[in-house]
């Protein structure tokens, strides 16, 4: 298959690459640098932020995913970092829908990131695709950021909005900012520990988006997560028992929210118990739906992965 991908930079984008490679699917990808002609991936320079993008040179392609984005969590929200995350993920999204709705031959599928943070801070609430946007920057973000696919769906496109839950890898996100943190004897819970954390492993993350482009039958919104959310204090424990280091210490409410402002608040004090309602109505099997195993893979299976993948097999 051809297939294009935006966002390729990020964590989840290069091991979609590296996998989709190995798999023998030809990869288009979108750059914002000059395009390197000696790269493993067919790349085209476009500009979101200035709407320069020509799709005319794409020629047919059978799928396309949209990972683009700058980072949520690299540091505080001001009101100039929120515009920036809200416009690069709305602007590159609405750019590449309008693109693909105007081939000559649209794919037959397109994949849109977005998060579960569309659902806002919902308690105990159980949370599914059927339900509704909740309140705060991330929702509202989010929102936008799905609404601007619209132009796909019109076009015919089965189009699917990637609700990820937080990503576990070694390589990166939120495990690879907190290893050291832990092996400190520093780690502990966020708050008190009682909000619910969605997440899911980057192996089954890709795995999941492989199993998207498959299934007809999967369109608009699904939640990528694991099927056992967990508390914060839960993910916490089973953190210090796989690294075997203490999780005496605990962030404060008040202490993160001085820290970290609202990018805090949103991305660790926000509970969203969501599950993934349309992946396991659709069969799909998670290699690590528990967090244990999960967490015993990605902090230390995976280190000696002598292919640099997790995502393989």
């Amino acid at each position: 298959m051809r297939i294009l991908v935006s966002g390729a930079s990020g964590l989840i984008g290069q091991e979609l690459v590296r996998t989709l490679l190995y798999d023998g699917h030809q990869v288009l990808q979108l750059v914002r640098r000059p395009a390197d002609t000696s790269a493993k991936t067919t790349e085209f320079q476009w500009d979101p932020d200035h709407g320069a993008f020509d799709s005319s040179r794409l020629g047919h392609i059978d799928a396309a995913i949209n990972l683009g984005g700058v980072p949520l969590a690299d540091k505080r929200w001001s009101a100039e970092r929120k515009l920036q995350i809200s416009e690069s993920r709305v602007r590159s999204t609405r750019l590449i829908t309008q693109a693909l709705a105007s081939l000559p031959d649209p794919p037959a599928v397109f994949i849109c990131a977005s998060a579960v943070g569309y659902y806002g801070n919902r308690g105990e609430e159980p949370l599914t695709e059927e339900s509704g946007p909740g309140e705060g920057f991330l929702a509202d973000t989010a929102l936008r950021w799905e609404e601007a696919t619209d132009a796909a769906r019109v076009a015919g496109i089965r189009t699917i909005n990637a609700r990820f839950g937080l990503v576990l890898s070694h390589r990166g996100g939120y495990i690879g900012k907190i290893q050291l943190i832990f092996q400190s004897a520093l780690g502990g819970k966020v708050g008190n520990g009682r909000q619910w954390w969605s997440w899911i492993t980057l192996q089954d993350a890709i795995k999941a988006l492989s199993y998207c482009i498959a299934n007809e039958n999967l369109e608009g919104p699904v939640n990528f997560t694991s099927p056992s959310p967990v508390r914060n204090e839960e993910m916490t424990r089973a953190i210090g028992k796989t690294l075997h280091r203490p999780t005496w210490f605990t962030v404060p409410r008040p202490m993160l929210k001085l820290m970290f402002g609202q990018m805090g608040e949103e991305t660790m004090l926000y509970s969203q118990r969501a599950y993934p309602t349309k992946l396991q109505d659709a069969g799909f099997k998670w290699n690590y739906p528990e967090l244990m195993p999960a967490l015993q893979y990605e902090l230390i299976s995976a280190r000696s992965d002598r292919w640099g993948s997790t995502t393989w097999r």
